[in-house]
């Protein structure tokens, strides 16, 4: 919704009223993904997991407002070049003097700073929320939130909550079964709490291992995705038929699609009929919202962070994505080397090229 700057004295964000047509969709950066990109050759830094240190956007890592690093190249099998920047003088641009070591995010400062845009942010959510309920509510079999275990599906989890009342809608996690190990460890987390709440939570899983589909269907790749289809929309739509006891039924999903995430998603409008679903209503409900406020909310919010965002992964979907960029391709295998390996000896097994497999799957 909104622009924002970084904020020397917390280290953090701060929001304005002014409007963004683009954001740079900032994530904060914490230790693990120092380590693993191999900054500590250059900085000191506490290595905990509480606190972020700074911010990266896209391959730029910002503190206190500087840009104190850059990543260049890399693949799944080589870490990306650090370049360190230098000033107009040529002098090596440093996060803090004299080789001190870094400080990490005020986190409370940062939050009480924005709270006035926050309040109106959620707001304003929460409100579009309550409105497409109330215009829907009667009409409908059912109203569910799609929960990934990602960060902007947890914001819209909590927001739902906010809006409506208990007992209106359920959760349902799209299971691939090839999530992040860390973001099966946070879907129980939530799982756990939405039992303590009361709220419905059901997992969607195709009757498909994801071993067995590869076999059948051969690695998904960006020109042909099946696995999508395979092992989320159709395995949900499968769920919410026994949820409803209908196979004709009529739901609406709340759906944590935001606009700033790529080119195609900007097309999108808060409330669509049968454009995500056949037959189906969807709201993306923080369709404008970036990753800034994103990221504020849940810090103002105490939300549960997957730990898959603290070791440098921008996105917490499917562990072996077509879709995914060289340096977090890098980050996963080095992180989860056991979970990637498998996927891995997939592609070889399937590559009928004669040349050099690693060269093929990088």
């Amino acid at each position: 919704m909104y622009s924002y700057t970084y904020d020397k004295r917390t280290g953090g964000i701060l929001i304005n009223s002014s409007p963004t047509g683009f954001s740079k969709e900032p994530r904060p950066v914490y230790a693990a993904e120092l380590d693993v990109l191999g900054f500590d050759r250059y900085w000191k830094y506490e290595k905990q997991s509480d606190f972020p240190y700074m911010w990266a956007e896209a391959n730029n890592y910002w503190y206190r407002g500087t840009l104190v690093a850059k990543l260049k190249g890399g693949n799944l099998y080589t870490a990306p070049e650090i370049i360190i920047p230098t000033d107009e003088n040529g002098i090596t641009i440093f996060p803090e003097p004299n080789g001190n070591a870094l400080r990490h995010i005020d986190i409370r400062e940062m939050v009480k700073a924005n709270h006035d845009m926050l309040e109106i942010i959620e707001q304003t959510t929460v409100k579009k929320i309550l409105a497409i309920y109330e215009k829907y509510t009667g009409r409908l079999d059912l109203f569910h939130v799609a929960f990934s275990g990602g960060k902007d599906s947890a914001v819209l989890l909590d927001l739902v909550k906010k809006a409506l009342p208990k007992g209106s809608f359920v959760v349902v996690f799209g299971d691939t079964g090839m999530e992040f190990p860390d973001t099966y460890d946070a879907i129980e987390k939530i799982r756990q709490a939405c039992e303590r709440e009361e709220i419905p939570f059901y997992t969607a899983k195709s009757h498909l291992e994801p071993e067995k589909s590869w076999e059948m269907f051969g690695p998904p790749s960006r020109a042909l995705r099946w696995c999508c289809s395979v092992h989320k929309s159709t395995p949900q739509m499968l769920r919410l038929r026994e949820i409803t006891g209908k196979d004709n039924y009529t739901g609406l999903a709340f759906v944590g699609v935001r606009a700033h995430e790529s080119a195609t998603r900007a097309e999108y409008e808060y409330e669509n009929y049968g454009k995500k679903q056949k037959g189906q209503y969807s709201h993306n409900s923080i369709l404008e919202w970036t990753s800034a406020e994103i990221w504020l909310y849940i810090y103002a919010n105490n939300i549960l962070i997957n730990d898959a965002y603290k070791k440098g992964n921008s996105r917490a979907g499917c562990l072996f994505c077509p879709m995914s960029v060289r340096k977090g391709d890098f980050i996963k295998h080095e992180i989860y080397p056991h979970e990637m390996e498998k996927y891995l000896d997939l592609i070889k097994k399937h590559n009928g090229r004669n040349f050099d497999t690693d060269s093929y799957i990088t």
